[in-house]
């Protein structure tokens, strides 16, 4: 959700998923490179992140050797689709969220999020 976030500029849900995965206590070089694009430190997150914006590159036709770098990861084929399921649903949000100009909380705030992508 934080590649879609981040890649749809969504300044709300980056802040969101932030914030989430911060009080779950997800290292924070994970977060950052999730929130930045930059390399991911686990090869099969990679993997996933780079399959996810395969699918918004390509709205959905993602090319056969993409899909199949994402199967070698160790993914399914029931797990594409689910890429794909996520990515359309929360694209929406994000895309609401961008059109609504929606605020932060202010309990979101401390996760503010300038885009640079």
């Amino acid at each position: 959700m934080l590649t879609v976030a981040a890649r749809n500029r969504c300044h709300l849900c980056v802040a969101m998923h932030t914030a989430t995965l911060t009080r779950l206590g997800t290292a924070a070089d994970l977060i950052a490179a999730l929130r930045d694009g930059t390399e991911l430190p686990e090869p099969r997150l990679a993997a996933l992140r780079r399959f996810t914006v395969a699918v918004l590159d390509h709205a959905g036709d993602v090319p056969d050797d993409e899909l199949t770098a994402f199967l070698d990861a160790g993914y399914r084929p029931r797990h594409a689709l689910d890429v794909v399921l996520g990515v359309g649903t929360y694209t929406i949000s994000t895309l609401a969220n961008r059109l609504t100009r929606a605020p932060l909380d202010p309990p979101l705030t401390a996760y503010a999020w300038g885009p640079a992508l």
